[in-house]
This record gives C-alpha cells, sequence and structure tokens, in this order.
C-alpha cells in the first residue's frame, strides 16, 4: 500500500468494520472526498481476492489495493465526488461479478419520519421499514430498514450475500436505532433476514417485522416482495360500505377459521354465506412471524376481493396484545425488551409462551398501528375484530393477586393499554369512517363502544359474550327447572344498551349436544335458540362448527338457520333500530313458571312492528292472551315449529285481530297459538276486516 493511501486510512474504524461491530459503516465504506481533488474509495469483501473500480464514463477501472487482510480494499481516483462508479469483484472461488457499491448511496429514511417513528404516529410505518423495491439514483435495487435501537450492529443477510453479516452492515440513523441500508441488484422474492449483534458481542438472526412475505415454514426467513404489483381495493365496493356497515343495516358475521386465503377457501366461504344469508364474514390466520401480513399478499388480495364480488364483506381477527416468544420473532429482538415490557410481571402471558406488547412505547404503537391500516388498506378487509382486549385493558388479567405490576395509581387499569385502543379507533375511523372495528372481550369495561370524545374507547361493536352465557345457562336446564332460571334469559335486555352489541353463537354442534332432553326436544331447544338469537337486538355473529350431515334433523336446522336469515335481512324492523332502546318493548317478561317471553321489535316507520312470543317450555298453548302496543291485525309471519322446519306445525295461520281486552298492561290484547319450544313472530297492521 502507498504511504499516501496509508496515511488515509481511519484505523480504528477500519478495525469496527472488519469486525462487523460497525453501526455507521458510510463513515469508512464508499466514496469520500480528500485533500488534491481526489476520492478515496474503500470496500470490505472478505470473499474478495480482488476488486477493481469502475468509474462511469471512464475507459479503464483503477484496482483497489488490499488494504487489511481481512479484505479491506481502498482506491484513490482522481474524480472529485460525486461521480456513480461499480465495483468489477473477483471472488475467492474464482467467481467475477460487477456490482454498484452500497455505501455510495444516500439514506433515504428522514429525520421527519424518525420522529413520526418513535411518537407513536406513523400510521405508514411500513413504507419505510422493511424492504422496498425501489429505484435509487436510477439503480434498482432494494431498501432494507430495521429497528433495533440496543444493537451494536446490523446486517442483512440473504441468498444475495451468501448469509455473511459481514458483507452489508447497516447505517444506523441519527442515532434513533432505525438501521437502513440500500443494496443495489438485490430483487423480489429473495430471502433474508438481519443478523444483530447484541452489546455482548453475541450474534441473532431475526426475520423482519415489517416483512410483507416470509418463507412457509416455521423458521422461514423473510422474503423481498413488491406490493406496487397489488389492485387497489374495488370502487364500486368502497363506495357501498358504508350502507352494508351502518348501524341501521342488517349484520350477520359468519366466521371462518383459520383461512390459508386459498380460492378453495373462498368458493367454500362464498357457498356457505349465500346459501345461509351471511353479509360479512370473519377470517383469522396465524401469522405472529410475520406480523404485518398474513399471508401471501396476492393470494390474500384475491381472496378478499373475491368475496367482495360476491357482495360479501370480510373481516379479520386481529390480536395486537402479544405476541409468540419464538426465536427468531419480535422477542427481545435486539438483545433487548424493546417489543415487550422490561418489566417480567408486565410481559409475560399466563400460560402462554407469549409476551405482551408494550403499549407505553410510540415505536411499538407505530408498529401495530401500520400494522391494522396495512390490513384495512392494501388487503381490503372491511374491518377487524380485535382479540384479547382484556389483556389490553387490565394489568392482572389471569396474574392472580402478586403476579402483576399496579399502574401508577396502584390500579389494575392499563392506562397504556386504554389509551393504545382510543387511538386505534379514532385513527382507524379518520382513515376510514366506513370501516369496522369490534371488540372481542368478556369484560365489563365501561364505554367500550362509546365514542373517544365521550371518554369510550370508540369501538363500533362488542360482541356480546354475557349475552351467550346467560341465555344458554338457561337453555341447558331441563324444561321444566327453567323457570327458576327465567330471569338469566331475561338478563341480557338490563345492560343490552349499554354498548352497541353483537349476539354471538358458537358450535351449533356443541349447543346441540349440551341441550336437555331427548333428540326431538334438543333440535326444538336448538331451534328456538337460533330463532330467539335473530329476533333479539343486536347484530349476528356465528362461529364454530355448523350444523352439518344428511340427516332430517339436521336438514331441518340448516332450512331454518337460511330462511331465519333470510328473514332478518327483509325486514328492517329486525336491525333499523337495533342499537336504540325505543326499539324494543317488554310485553311479558314475568311469565316464569309457562317460561314465555314476549317483546315488541319496533322499525323507522310507524307501522313497522312485531311481536316476538318465545316458549322455551315444551307445553303447547291455545288461545294464549297477550297484550299489544297497537290495535289491529296481527299475522304470523314465522314459526320455528313449522313442519318445514321438522317441527310440530304447530302455528297461527290466517291473520288475528286485536281485542280491547286488558292484558301484560295495555288495552288491547290477541289469542295465539304458541307452539312448544318454539320461537314465533306476528307482523302488524292497522288493517280490520
Amino acid at each position: 500500500m502507498t504511504k499516501k493511501l496509508y496515511n488515509l486510512m481511519d484505523w480504528a474504524e477500519i478495525e469496527a468494520v472488519t469486525y462487523a461491530e460497525e453501526d455507521h459503516p458510510k463513515a469508512v465504506l464508499g466514496a469520500h472526498p480528500v485533500r488534491g481533488g481526489q476520492t478515496l474509495i474503500t470496500a470490505y469483501r472478505p470473499e474478495a481476492e480482488e476488486i477493481s473500480v469502475k468509474v462511469k464514463g471512464s475507459r479503464s477501472a483503477v484496482k483497489m489495493e488490499l488494504a487489511d487482510e481481512d479484505g479491506y480494499f481502498a482506491a484513490l481516483v482522481k474524480n472529485k465526488e460525486p461521480f456513480e462508479y461499480e465495483f468489477e469483484i473477483k471472488n475467492k472461488d474464482g467467481k467475477t461479478f460487477t456490482e454498484m457499491d452500497p455505501y455510495s448511496f444516500p439514506d433515504s429514511i428522514t429525520k421527519r419520519d424518525i420522529q413520526k417513528f418513535e411518537s407513536g404516529l406513523h400510521y405508514r410505518a411500513g413504507d419505510i421499514l422493511g424492504s422496498h423495491v425501489i429505484k435509487l439514483n436510477g439503480t434498482d435495487g432494494v431498501r432494507f430498514a430495521v429497528w433495533a435501537p440496543d444493537a451494536q450492529r446490523v446486517s442483512v443477510v440473504g441468498d444475495f450475500n451468501d448469509w455473511d453479516g459481514r458483507i452489508h452492515q447497516m447505517e444506523k440513523l441519527f442515532d434513533s436505532g432505525v438501521f437502513e441500508l440500500f443494496i443495489p441488484g438485490v430483487k423480489e422474492g429473495d430471502n433474508y433476514k438481519y443478523e444483530i449483534r447484541l452489546g455482548n458481542g453475541q450474534l441473532m438472526m431475526k426475520r423482519d417485522p415489517y416483512a410483507y412475505k416470509k418463507e412457509d415454514k416455521e423458521d422461514g426467513a423473510s422474503v423481498v416482495y413488491d406490493l406496487d404489483k397489488l389492485p387497489g381495493a374495488d370502487d364500486a365496493w368502497l363506495d357501498s360500505r358504508g350502507d352494508r356497515q351502518s348501524a341501521g343495516s342488517p349484520i350477520s358475521i359468519y366466521e371462518y377459521k383459520d383461512t390459508d386465503f386459498s380460492k378453495k377457501d373462498a368458493k367454500e366461504i362464498i357457498k356457505t354465506a349465500t346459501e345461509y344469508g351471511y353479509s360479512h364474514v370473519l377470517v383469522s390466520a396465524y401469522f405472529d412471524s410475520l406480523y404485518i401480513a398474513p399471508g401471501d399478499p396476492e393470494a390474500v388480495v384475491s381472496f378478499t376481493d373475491t368475496l367482495h364480488k360476491a357482495g360479501i364483506a370480510v373481516l379479520f381477527r386481529w390480536s395486537p396484545a402479544s405476541f409468540s416468544s419464538a426465536e427468531g420473532g419480535l422477542s427481545v429482538y435486539d438483545g433487548t425488551c424493546i417489543y415487550e415490557d422490561g418489566d417480567p410481571k408486565r410481559a409475560y402471558v399466563p400460560d402462554s409462551d407469549r409476551k405482551y406488547f408494550n403499549l407505553g412505547r410510540g415505536e411499538v404503537r407505530t408498529y401495530l398501528m401500520a400494522n391494522a391500516v396495512f390490513l384495512l388498506d392494501v388487503f381490503h378487509f372491511d374491518g377487524l375484530v380485535v382479540s384479547d382486549v382484556a389483556r389490553m385493558l387490565y394489568l392482572d388479567f389471569g396474574k392472580g393477586s402478586t403476579g402483576w405490576t399496579p399502574n401508577m395509581f396502584g390500579g389494575n387499569e392499563n392506562l397504556d393499554g386504554i389509551d393504545f385502543l382510543r387511538q386505534l379507533s379514532s385513527t382507524l375511523h379518520k382513515y376510514s369512517s366506513d370501516v369496522l372495528l369490534i371488540s372481542d372481550d368478556d369484560t365489563t369495561f365501561p364505554g367500550i363502544t362509546q365514542s373517544t370524545e365521550e371518554e369510550g374507547l370508540g369501538f363500533d361493536y362488542k360482541i356480546n359474550h354475557g349475552w351467550v352465557r346467560d341465555v344458554l345457562g338457561y337453555l341447558k336446564q331441563e324444561p321444566l327447572g327453567r323457570s327458576n332460571h327465567y330471569n338469566e334469559i331475561c338478563f341480557p335486555m338490563i345492560y343490552q344498551y349499554n354498548e352497541k352489541f353483537i349476539l354471538p353463537l358458537y358450535d351449533i354442534v356443541d349447543i346441540w349436544n349440551e341441550m336437555p332432553g331427548d333428540a326431538d326436544e334438543k333440535f326444538g331447544n336448538l331451534k328456538a335458540l337460533i330463532a330467539y338469537q335473530i329476533m333479539h337486538p343486536g347484530k349476528k355473529f356465528i362461529s364454530g362448527k355448523m350444523a352439518e350431515g344428511k340427516g332430517k334433523d339436521i336438514q331441518a336446522v340448516q332450512t331454518l338457520m337460511k330462511d331465519v336469515t333470510a328473514f332478518y335481512n327483509k325486514n328492517e324492523t329486525l336491525f333499523a333500530k337495533d342499537m336504540d332502546p325505543s326499539g324494543f318493548d317488554w310485553i311479558n317478561n314475568i311469565s316464569a313458571r309457562e317460561n314465555i317471553l314476549v317483546f315488541a321489535r319496533r322499525g323507522n316507520k310507524k307501522d313497522e312492528l312485531f311481536i316476538v312470543v318465545a316458549n322455551f317450555a315444551n307445553i303447547p298453548h291455545k288461545g294464549y292472551k297477550i297484550g299489544v302496543p297497537r290495535a289491529g291485525k296481527y299475522s304470523e309471519v314465522f314459526c320455528s315449529d313449522s313442519e318445514k322446519y321438522d317441527g310440530f306445525g304447530f302455528v297461527n295461520r290466517g291473520s288475528v285481530y286485536t281485542e280491547e281486552s286488558e292484558c301484560d298492561g295495555r288495552s288491547d290484547s290477541i289469542r295465539i297459538r304458541v307452539a312448544p319450544l318454539a320461537v314465533s313472530v306476528f307482523k302488524y297492521s292497522p288493517a280490520k276486516g
């Protein structure tokens, strides 16, 4: 090496690079102007035998000198920066190739982006972090960026550098904890990970938290993917979505668990949802190791758009409470707790190999918020069903009396979690006012669906686990013993309007198995329950195993489910005032001995009135007298005991007319036939005669 070149070397920095301990490699690698109008170009390529520099426009290449035997090369060129150049490399294995110098390209993430990211306010952080196929200064390649604030050094390793962490050491930006590097020549489909050197010198291999795709195996690498080729959302669908998802629309959700977003899944879901009349489908997928995306992006977009074309909205089950602590994922990502809380009592999830997100950290909030926006914007989901909300609301959830750390006021409320959920709902509704945000929790936390302006959490709906628990608690009793539990089925209306509720049913087959009595009574109970859910105020949700099979009783239940949902969809009286107390009146909720309930459902118009009669005893009644709100004609328009549903056919044929005879505290009444273990619906008409 010439004396002049030797004197230009920063040997301390060179040593940091050659030992792969440098977090600012651009300080020593790449092109740097020196005295005399020349430029020093350096490269660290431990696999190289020879490297030459070819400056754009020059006729010949300048051979670089081996400044350090570990693979540090240097050369002086006469050109004054800026100029373009490339390396002509001959490896020790004899392979020769030409490539642009990654360290000759400028950083592209701005300080403003970093500030928004750190503050929890960069809702499109996936646009800057992760891997992105871009053209920088006219050169095609991939920009990589990752957050690892306590790492000594981060490198991109992958197919393109033989997984050698010495070659592509990343630049730490503004001492922020974000590392970035543009690597020319890397292309879509290349596998990669981040090699992270901890403060103690230990090396870890981690997947990219912001990757759009990963290899389809347990510890698979992240995969470079270009989102620009994905289609945008269907404008016609978006124009109609607000009406489909409004509080005054019929919403019935069918959960299809563990989808792989295949065409086969889409076809099966469309068939089921169309046959049964469901307006929405809720899908879920395991994507802990690739949090930004639940599967192959093209498959997911094709899946959602296919369902949209069939007139079906798609919701995604999303869990921002915790993540897997499996090696290679988010746990101790840079050797320290950056995604999880540093307090072990707050970080651990009881009876699970998972950790809670640290929702008080801005960068973690950004990660989750950006993920939510990504799912809605890129994958065209129409809303999110947020699971494990209770785990974000309470620090002591499932942890016993001593296994948790109180908040600053000594309480068990997770103040960071509450604030995050408010930020989530506020942001998503500003992003798109017609997306749905649904809470799936079983707590009594107040104001889940109140607006954030009213200090609520701002969810659109809450799945009412209390409803199904109370109703099934009643129906699991023998019919003769239900009188002592009558208050359980009435109780949900006490709190029905505290929140905007969705009423769930889970696993129709399991419910049938848990019902008392012989097969006929089981099916009677099940059919009454399905009808009761539809007639009760609240949007509808069904999850788990459907009634499947070819038996007569099974087919009857299937037919009932299809008919009762169709009945719900076409009758505004059952959904227009779902969230309004004026849409419901108890008529009889005191007949515990008979196990009969009677209530009215009202629509927006004066004459939109249904009377619902539910008999949960296996005893029929003739000439049963009930009070009605208005004088006129009442016609039975639905009965779960119809022969069509393999019932006894104990129905009301023709219309019945009111009498001026007091009953149930009302001046007018009608006399009807009440079928055993059945729900009947009577439609009001003012006409007489």
